[in-house]
């Protein structure tokens, strides 16, 4: 029986004071307020199947992303993490590793497993987030024949699947490379996917990616349905940057303040397989220096909105959500492309920050569970 299941029933108990009008007013206040903290905490039910397609290993932001997709995987159902490194040495000096490894050793370091026992056994088991990384495209290029990888093979095969009433939800945290050539390879998944990618740098890594993923749309499959957030130019709206510098920026809700408080010294050291806890070893971003900027994780709030927060519509970009706000880019032409809103920066920021004490303070809670049962 869950908590809100067991305050109800003592609730219905108390009941039998109501007929003799004992604490009326009181008991239907206290009732009222049980169900609302219980609807908050079950919104929506629903899970979603994704694969993240990342740049890890560049600015830490993605292992930042990493550690939130682990912990809410109860809702966010990771059917593959595929590594897309960005070795443009111009861009990216950084990004020249084997990402496969990477992501292998803070999967590890994350220890899900150590949540699990202590009762949250709807995250995804380690064994399984294992098994499912897969290497994508070495270095940014458009899809030609011949350039397939493991990694846009296994979309491929996970996307087949689905439908499009079921899709497969493709969140891309780097360029489009990987992504672009699996639907090169496979036309034939377009209606059964649906693509969350963050625009703005990675597409100016690999531009000729995100414009073939354009093109498909305008010449082969119009209904084609993805949200780019952070369409350029770079800097015009960006969106997604209200994950981390709008909102509420107070105390322990501080972009600079929230690991030191909410993140350091929690954790677990997987059983002694590391000599620190894993929110010791979180990693801050390179720029904003110091930060939890999280750059990428709007493509999960997006999906964690409605179920946990009770806002949004993951069928409808245009409605508010933790993930953002968007508009049709031309709604007769491409129904299910999504964009920034037309407005300033900061506006376009704020449909995220408008939600950053109920996003922050929930993943302040997953991280106790690391210490509660």
């Amino acid at each position: 029986m869950d908590e809100c299941t067991g305050l109800i029933k003592q609730m219905k108990m108390i009941g039998i004071y109501l007929d003799k009008g004992y604490y009326k007013v009181y008991s239907l206040l206290l009732l009222t307020t049980i169900l609302f903290a219980c609807n908050q905490n079950t919104a929506q039910n629903g899970t979603f199947d994704v694969i993240i397609d990342t740049d890890l290993g560049g600015d830490p932001d993605d292992i930042q992303s990493l550690y939130r997709a682990v912990h809410y995987s109860d809702i966010i159902k990771i059917k593959g993490i595929i590594a897309t490194p960005n070795s443009d040495i111009d861009h990216h000096p950084w990004d020249t590793i084997e990402h496969t490894g990477l992501i292998e050793n803070w999967i590890k370091r994350i220890d899900v497993e150590h949540i699990r026992k202590n009762g949250y056994s709807q995250l995804m088991p380690e064994k399984d987030l294992l098994s499912i990384i897969k290497s994508g495209a070495k270095k940014p290029k458009g899809p030609s024949d011949n350039n397939s990888t493991e990694g846009s093979e296994w979309i491929i095969k996970t996307a087949r699947d689905y439908t499009k009433d079921n899709p497969l939800w493709i969140l891309v945290w780097g360029s489009l490379t990987t992504t672009a050539q699996a639907l090169y390879d496979a036309p034939d998944i377009a209606d059964k996917i649906r693509i969350y990618y963050i625009s703005s740098s990675n597409t100016l890594h690999d531009p000729i990616s995100r414009d073939y993923v354009y093109n498909f749309m305008e010449k082969k499959y119009p209904e084609l349905w993805w949200i780019e957030n952070g369409i350029l130019p770079r800097g015009k709206h960006e969106t997604f940057r209200g994950v981390y510098q709008s909102g509420i920026q107070d105390g322990e809700w501080s972009y600079t303040k929230f690991t030191d408080i909410n993140i350091r010294n929690h954790g677990s050291n997987h059983d002694g397989l590391f000599q620190e806890k894993c929110g010791d070893v979180f990693p801050v971003a390179n720029y904003p220096k110091n930060s939890l900027k999280e750059g990428d994780s709007p493509s999960l709030l997006y999906l964690i909105s409605p179920v946990i927060g009770g806002t949004g519509n993951v069928d409808d970009p245009t409605q508010e959500s933790w993930g953002g706000q968007f508009r049709h880019f031309d709604k007769s032409t491409y129904p299910n492309y999504y964009i920034d809103l037309d407005k300033s920066p900061a506006d376009c920021q704020m449909t995220i920050g408008k939600w950053r004490y109920s996003v922050m303070n929930d993943w302040k809670q997953r991280w106790d569970r690391y210490d509660k049962k």
